[in-house]
Order: structure tokens, then sequence, then C-alpha cells
């Protein structure tokens, strides 16, 4: 199994170390069909994209010189900013990106109110942390026009099956992400038998590491993951 497409890539423009274009390059290199730009959006702490006009352009460059080579996706990952499932989308740039992820990041600037303390010092395991979280998910896949939930169970603990059966009814993609194990095996079958599809994503901040996700083909082969249930996976030739 390999990746047709990397829908989760970072740049200079938030916390990678290349260019758009060198992820693109790199992308070309392995022959995939698709890339996307994701960089962390607006409220991440330290590493947000701070110009979205100029992120969305420098994406159109590459986009233009690459046409008919590979597809440059404009995405951004969002962060999920309270209990009440608030999401960064940039003001005034709600339909400005071909798609939109988002997960939980534990350096942004969540919402000023009491109930987003829990989330700056995310250290209860209790059931009710559990609901309080698994609620924010919820919340923000039911009310923002989101393709992809990433990293899940970094950070904060949730109900991942619960997750999983929410995304499925709005067709929303659940990440196996190649840059955190938090995800389990077994956790993974669970979500497997509520109908989700999943994405494997490099989530690379380097141009070296696009498009090459070993440890997220790993955990779906070990979960049984159908190939036909990875929107991005592709049998090695």
């Amino acid at each position: 199994m390999r990746l047709a497409f990397d829908y989760h890539t970072h740049t200079v423009h938030s916390h990678g170390t290349g260019t758009v274009e060198d992820n693109v390059s790199a992308a070309v290199s392995l022959g995939l069909s698709a890339v996307g730009i994701a960089d962390h959006s607006v409220r991440h702490a330290f590493y947000a994209v701070r110009d979205v006009e100029a992120y969305l352009k420098d994406i159109d460059r590459a986009r233009e010189k690459y046409r008919g080579v590979v597809e440059v996706k404009s995405a951004l990952e969002l962060n999920l900013l309270s209990p009440d499932g608030e999401l960064d989308v940039p003001r005034g740039y709600e339909k400005e990106f071909d798609l939109l992820l988002f997960g939980f990041h534990k350096l942004v600037r969540f919402a000023r109110s009491p109930s987003a303390l829990p989330f700056i010092l995310p250290k209860s395991h209790t059931e009710k942390a559990v609901r309080r979280f698994t609620a924010a998910y919820l919340s923000a896949i039911e009310n923002y026009n989101v393709a992809v939930v990433t990293h899940i169970g970094y950070g904060l603990p949730v109900d991942k099956t619960a997750v999983a059966a929410a995304a499925a009814k709005k067709g929303v993609l659940l990440e196996i992400n190649n840059s955190h194990p938090e995800f389990s095996v077994e956790e993974l079958k669970g979500c497997l038998e509520t109908g989700v599809n999943f994405i494997l994503s490099s989530d690379a901040h380097c141009p070296g590491d696009v498009g090459l996700a070993p440890h997220s083909i790993q955990k779906a082969q070990a979960a049984g993951v159908p190939l036909g249930r990875i929107v991005n996976a592709k049998e090695e030739a």
C-alpha cells in the first residue's frame, strides 16, 4: 500500500521547513496525483499562517506552475478552540480553500471563556472530560464544512468511535496520521465499524516527508482496514 495523494503537509507559512514549491516538487518526485498545503490556521500561538492572502497566492502560483503534472490543493489545518466546537476559520476566507482539516493543538490562542480552561490544561481523563471534549469534536463536525479530522486523540481524551460515527454521517474523513501514535490499532478497528472512511497523511513538516506514511500504512493494515475505505490508498505496483 502507498499514498496516491497527500493532503496534510506543512510549509514555511506555519511549522514546516520547506516552501510550497518544495512540497509540490516532492509530491511530483513520488508520482502523487495531488498534494495539499495545509498549514496551521490563524489562532495557533506560534506557527499560524500570518498572511492568509499571501499564503493562498503562493499556493496558486504552484498550482499554475504544476498544472497537468500534479493537483495542488489549498488547505488549512484549523484549531479546535473551545468546548463549543469553535474553529478558527479566517474571517472573509470561509470559501477560499479547497478543503479544511481540523484537530486539537496545544499551543493555541483558545476562545476566551471560562469553559475553555479545560482545553488549556486538559489533564483530566475522567468520563466527564471525555464527554466534554467529544462534544466539542461533534459540534465542529456538525457546524463547519470540514473534510478531515486530523490526528484524533492527540492532546485530548475523546470517544474516538463517537467522533467516527459523526464523521461517517457527514462524509468527513478520519485521518490516520503518520506522525502521531495516539490512534491505536484497537481504536481504529472500533472506528471501522461505524462506516467512516479514512485518509492517510504524512503530516509532513519537511519536504522529504511529503507523501510518506509508513506508520499509517502499517496501522491500517494491522487493523484490517480495507483498501476501499481509505480514500488515498493504492496498491503498490
